[in-house]
């Protein structure tokens, strides 16, 4: 890598930061709601969520609301797909161009390329799963992730032909503190001048507090309109508004209620990514001691320890979501972390439980010992080199492989077992599924030892048998304990084994 994509590199960091830092100084001055750094995350992985799933959309109709979409007359249809076709042309086009010459480049602008592409999808589709609600008392309206506005009947003052202004050279003059409910993001808008016809606004009797993309507070007077079915939609509401009464809706409560419902726990997921991180910061220096893991992927320990934390934090990010979002049909919990942030429990609550996971951990740890042990010496393997690692780094190592195995092997595998066995035969998760799902993880947790520890030995089938045994009781019990009890309390106990076998158990061999 030359200096000039190091420079490149530095600059992109340091803007992404600036911005950063503006949307935290946002925060702090109320001029957003939300956490932006949550809003972030969230924003991203809706997009590329809706990316790959919803296209197939399911229109739900409830009593008292009525639905009113805006994509589907929209001209943005054919700019999405010019513009997916021009980022898919121009990915091909520029890495055959870069692939010789600059090998570096050409893998960035694939990356950004493919992204591209996967956020225009995502967004569109968010778009198209959007519609415009009209309720008994109020107008819900929700652009994907772009924007947002709730309009109460009782703050409309009159609905009207919309009146847009242009200046000498037939430009738009863009009026402010306008909403505009268009499939059109309003950046091609104002750069490119495109945009689909409005028929009519909603002039309010004051200024309304619309959301912006990071949940930016904006003032709006006026609302508007280029949906697919204007006079239908401004005879209902005008209907709605002569018959309207001064009465909170519950039907309308509940619409609103649910149109905001995430997908995942954000609050949980951002929580588990950075254990996660942490895990893997602290198994690092392990692996180099332990495994050299360094050496054999030929760069310096500082090279390891950062590819290693942003491996970790990519597949994390990934199968967190993955594993939150399946956990809501199968109903298994995270309950530290969750009733950290829902105040419905204090800590103190749990303390049966957190002994309860301690202990299951260390009986596990010594059971794990008492059957290597047992298999060591008829298999001709050596149990000393455990003792090369200092009992400080060990116990990182202990942390770190307890919350990355078990955030992978308990809360995705086993997750995305049972929730599979949910889908295909289509009733509740029962024992046969439960049980299912701990027993296909454990023996996958088994293999993938196995994979590692076939660097250090050579390996037999009785050593391919004990190894699976071994790591097997321990995938049982954590496993179970994440079903039956939570997340947090597999990774306690993993960590209680590790530490038993990792730290206590050296110092008896």
């Amino acid at each position: 890598m030359d200096n000039q994509m190091i420079i490149s590199i530095i600059i992109l960091i340091t803007l992404f930061e600036v911005f950063l830092v503006t949307l935290f100084v946002m925060y702090k001055q109320g001029k957003i709601d939300d956490n932006p750094f949550i809003a972030l995350i969230k924003k991203e992985w809706l997009i590329l969520f809706y990316a790959f799933f919803r296209w197939r959309k399911k229109q739900r109709t409830k009593e008292d609301v009525q639905v009113f979409s805006y994509h589907k007359n929209s001209s943005y249809f054919w700019l999405f797909l010019a513009l997916v076709h021009e980022q898919i042309i121009e990915m091909f086009v520029f890495h055959i161009y870069l692939k010789t010459e600059e090998p570096e480049i050409a893998t960035i602008m694939l990356v950004l390329h493919i992204y591209s592409v996967l956020y225009i999808m995502g967004d569109y589709n968010l778009v198209r799963n959007s519609p415009l609600l009209l309720s008994r008392n109020k107008i819900v309206i929700k652009i994907g992730v772009r924007r947002e506005l709730n309009v109460h009947l009782r703050e409309i003052e009159n609905i009207q032909p919309v009146k847009i202004a242009y200046n000498r050279s037939g430009g738009i003059i863009h009026e402010k503190k306008v909403f505009h409910v268009t499939a059109y993001p309003r950046i091609i808008t104002r750069i490119f001048g495109i945009t689909d016809e409005a028929k009519y606004e909603i002039v309010l009797k004051h200024p309304v507090q619309a959301r912006g993309y990071f949940g930016q507070k904006k003032e709006v007077e006026k609302v508007y309109l280029y949906i697919d079915k204007p006079d239908e939609f401004v005879e209902t509401l005008q209907e709605k508004i002569d018959t309207y009464v001064d009465q909170p809706s519950a039907t309308e409560e509940v619409i609103v209620k649910k149109e905001k419902m995430p997908i995942i726990n954000w609050k949980v997921y951002v929580s588990l990514l950075f254990i996660n991180v942490l895990g893997a910061l602290s198994i690092a220096p392990y692996a180099i001691a332990r495994e050299s893991m360094h050496e054999q992927m030929g760069i310096s320990q500082m090279e390891f320890v950062f590819f290693y934390i942003v491996q970790v934090l990519l597949e994390s990010a990934v199968f967190l979501f993955l594993a939150l979002w399946m956990m809501k049909k199968v109903n298994f919990q995270v309950p530290l972390i969750e009733s950290f942030f829902n105040k419905e429990k204090s800590v103190h609550q749990l303390r049966n439980k957190l002994l309860k996971a301690t202990l299951y951990g260390l009986l596990t740890g010594g059971v794990i010992i008492l059957v290597s042990l047992l298999v060591s010496s008829p298999l001709g393997v050596d149990n000393s080199s455990i003792k090369e690692i200092p009992w400080w780094l060990a116990i990182f190592g202990s942390f770190g492989a307890a919350v990355n195995e078990e955030s992978i092997f308990r809360l995705f595998l086993v997750t995305f077992i049972v929730w599979s066995l949910v889908k295909v035969r289509k009733r509740k998760a029962t024992p046969l599924y439960t049980w299912t799902g701990i027993s296909v993880a454990a023996l996958v947790f088994g293999v993938m030892h196995y994979s590692v520890a076939i660097l250090n030995f050579d390996m037999t089938v009785g050593l391919f048998a004990s190894m699976l045994l071994i790591n097997g009781i321990g995938g049982i019990v954590f496993g179970a304990l994440f079903v039956f009890m939570g997340l947090e309390f597999a990774i306690i106990a993993h960590f209680m084994a590790n530490f038993l076998i990792q730290v206590i158990g050296p110092l008896f061999i």
